[in-house]
Formats: C-alpha cells, sequence, structure tokens
C-alpha cells in the first residue's frame, strides 16, 4: 500500500499568511522522516473567510524539492476552471522537479462562487474537465498539437520540456455520485474515492468503478481511498482533540454545497465510516480493514481542520508513520499500485 498525507489544511481563515506556509512545511518535513510515500495538496478558490488555503501547484512545487523519492500530487485540483495548456506545462514541469512521481489529481468543482468568479458556466465544468485532460495528454505527449475541442483549440503547439514520466504523470479523477465514477475510467487512470464517502456509498460505487474499467479493458489496480484521521496514545484523546474542529469544516462542506452524502450532522454520525481515528493499535486495524473490504492500494489522510492545533496534526503524522505504516506494510505489503 502506498500512504500521503494531504498537506495545507484547510487552516483556519483568520490564520497569518507565513503561518500556513510554516505549518505546510512541518507537516511534510514529518511525513518525510516518518515512512510516508506521498504529499498532496488540495484547490479552493474564495476559501474565505471560513478557511484558507494555498494554491497547490505552486506550493508542490517547492515540496517536491524537498521530499526526494516521495510521490507529490494534487488532489484535487479543479481543472475546469483552467486552461489546459497553461497547465500541461506547469505538471510537466512538476514532474520533472519531483523525478517523475508526479500525481495529477483532478475534479469538476462543485462550488458556485468559483465558478461564478472565473466567468464560467458550472454546466460546463464535466465537459470542460474531460476535454482539458485530453488535450493535456496530447501536449504531454505529441509535438505540433492540434486540437479542436468545444472549449480550447491550439494549432501546431509543443510544449519543452515534456514529463519525464513516459506518457504523462498518472491522471486521478475525484467523483462522487454513481454516475461520475461510471466516466472516470473514460478519461483517467485512476478514481479518488473521497474521505466524505461513506462505506455504504463505496459498497455501492467500486462494483461500478470496477465494471466501467472492465467494458474499456483496463487493470482495477486497487482504490485511492481518502479518509479522515487523527491518533493518539488512546481513542478517547483523539476524539477530543478532532472532534470541534471535524463537526465545524463538515458545516462549512455543507454550506459549500458539497454533492453526494449529507454533511449537516453531529460528530458521531460524521465520524462513523469516514473517520480513522485511536490509537496507533487502533488505526492499523481499521486501515487493514478497509484494505482487505475494498482492496485498497492506497490512502491519503486529511489530518488538520480550521481551529484544530497544529501540534496535534504533526502528532497524528508522526505516530501513524512511525507506529502504523510499517504494520501496515508487514500486513498487507508495499505493492505500488501508480508504478
Amino acid at each position: 500500500m502506498i500512504f500521503g498525507v494531504m498537506l495545507i489544511g484547510p487552516f483556519d481563515g483568520e490564520i497569518e499568511p507565513q503561518e500556513i506556509y510554516r505549518h505546510s512545511l512541518s507537516q511534510a518535513k514529518v511525513a518525510v522522516e516518518n515512512n510516508f510515500d506521498a504529499l498532496f495538496t488540495a484547490q479552493h478558490y474564495v476559501s474565505g473567510p471560513a478557511a484558507a488555503m494555498m494554491q497547490p501547484l505552486v506550493l508542490l512545487s517547492n515540496l517536491a524539492a524537498l521530499s526526494a523519492g516521495l510521490y507529490t500530487g494534487s488532489a484535487i485540483f479543479l481543472l475546469p476552471l483552467h486552461h489546459p495548456l497553461a497547465i500541461a506545462e506547469q505538471t510537466a514541469t512538476l514532474d520533472i522537479v519531483s523525478g517523475g512521481k508526479f500525481l495529477f489529481g483532478v475534479g469538476q468543482g462543485y462550488r458556485d462562487i468559483e465558478f461564478e468568479s472565473f466567468g464560467i458556466r458550472k454546466k460546463d465544468r464535466s465537459r470542460r474537465m474531460i476535454e482539458g485532460v485530453e488535450l493535456i495528454r496530447k501536449l504531454w505527449t505529441e509535438d505540433d498539437v492540434e486540437f479542436q475541442g468545444d472549449f480550447f483549440s491550439i494549432k501546431a503547439a509543443t510544449i519543452a520540456p515534456k514529463p519525464i514520466r513516459i506518457g504523462g504523470p498518472p491522471i486521478l479523477a475525484g467523483a462522487d455520485i454513481l454516475k461520475t465514477v461510471e466516466r472516470v475510467p473514460s478519461f483517467a487512470d485512476h478514481w479518488i474515492a473521497s474521505r466524505r464517502h461513506t462505506k455504504p456509498f463505496l459498497r455501492q460505487a467500486l462494483p461500478v468503478y470496477q465494471e466501467a474499467l472492465k467494458q474499456l479493458r483496463k487493470d482495477y489496480k486497487g482504490l485511492f481511498l481518502f479518509r479522515d484521521l487523527c491518533v493518539a496514545d488512546n481513542s478517547v484523546e483523539a476524539e477530543r482533540r478532532i472532534k470541534d474542529a471535524y463537526e465545524r469544516m463538515y458545516q462549512v462542506y455543507d454550506r459549500w454545497g458539497q454533492p453526494g452524502e449529507r454533511y449537516d450532522l453531529g460528530f458521531e454520525q460524521l465520524k462513523k465510516d469516514r473517520l480513522i481515528v485511536g490509537s496507533p493499535e487502533e488505526v492499523a486495524e481499521q486501515v487493514i480493514e478497509y484494505h482487505r473490504e475494498f482492496d485498497v492500494g492506497a490512502m491519503n489522510f486529511c489530518v488538520h481542520w480550521p481551529g484544530m492545533d497544529p501540534q496535534y496534526t504533526l502528532e497524528t503524522i508522526r505516530l501513524f508513520g512511525e507506529k502504523v505504516i510499517p504494520e501496515i506494510k508487514r500486513t498487507v505489503g508495499d505493492q505500488d499500485m501508480f508504478a
């Protein structure tokens, strides 16, 4: 299994900007020192005042230089809001900086304010994303690219330098409902199963995803699963550390209009099937259970929410990396689904 950590929060909207960067570097440093395989960042625009988020590709270029040998990736990047030519060039650079270990996670977005702020019709988001992926792949792998789509067109375009990974970085795609999960294999390499998805949803969605792969004669290499995570000496302390910040963040998700399942719930309901919490031993058992039921090949963890003590975040990363990752890899193996 591959294990990643989601950096940059989101942080409290009132935090000093330099503090966000310092916390991000601290999280990355602890992850690198404690057996993690990957560092990820997410993207939102106009996230204030409830949350503060740095832009992912800029931050990843810095993190890649500090994490030689680890994967770095976006999870997710709001591709419909960008021109594919610019992103093809930027992600090619990131692939080079990371030594061919960049993972490009994309999503169509859902917040009205983001589309309104960019002057892009939300109803076009899915088609813009898929068309964008198609054009980016061409630019990564071909010269003198000619492309005429519904939203983007270019003539005789050659980017240089190109990614060093043959074929370009793996493309991962988020999807929150069965219809979009089924569509993922048609344009992306892996489905990103959200940390908001409960086990009942995963039990419905995974067979849909696997069947869609089969229809396209593509191999299933494992599930890339996000979860929320808090580790402490015992489960009581772990839940105490996360409870208030966790409830607040899901209230924000509810206001933002997250698609899929309900988020206007209390902590006990929210944590069920979403949150991995407890002592290192308890957490290891929960992760192994996910692996066995859903054939998980990689897990990425969100470990910080606005208002949470950053020291608790660092301790979660350290405890999981130091005590949990080695035990899980001894039990289930260390196969790399992105290789």
